[in-house]
């Protein structure tokens, strides 16, 4: 992947701002910094947690149908297995069955990112009865 000049020389001068900026800490403050960078970059920012599964979804996404499979689900978003390439920020609306019985519960959603891996989900928009539907589902023992 090749960076646009402008972003390269954009990003330039924000390390060489940081270092500089480092370079007048003394090496405990550096430390410290350093500790409270990797707690920032490391810590959890799903509000739920999730769900381990492999639940097939089909979704819009694009004009498109596609037909993937969630590997993990909560509260407020899920995890799409897939190849096919996604941007963050689009819309997208997703059916999934979540019991064995019933019609796939249709959800509203936003692409929050997307890897090599697949494409994280957050939920918009959940009414009290499918929150209750997908609320059954997370807490079944399996």
């Amino acid at each position: 992947m090749s960076l646009s000049i402008s972003k390269i020389e954009k990003y330039n001068i924000y390390v060489t701002q940081l270092f500089n900026l480092i370079l007048t800490l003394n090496p405990e403050e550096q430390r410290y910094l350093l500790k409270n960078i990797e707690k920032l970059l490391l810590a959890e920012k799903r509000r739920s947690a999730r769900k381990i599964c492999r639940i097939p979804v089909t979704y819009f996404y694009n004009k498109q149908t596609y037909k993937d499979f969630i590997i993990n689900i909560s509260r407020d978003g899920c995890f799409i297995e897939t190849r096919k390439p996604h941007v963050v920020g689009k819309k997208i609306l997703l059916d999934i069955q979540l019991d064995s019985d019933d019609k796939p519960a249709r959800f509203k959603g936003e692409v929050a990112n997307a890897n090599r891996f697949g494409v994280g989900i957050e939920f918009e928009e959940i009414s009290s009865n499918l929150m209750k539907k997908l609320g059954k589902f997370l807490f079944k023992v399996i």
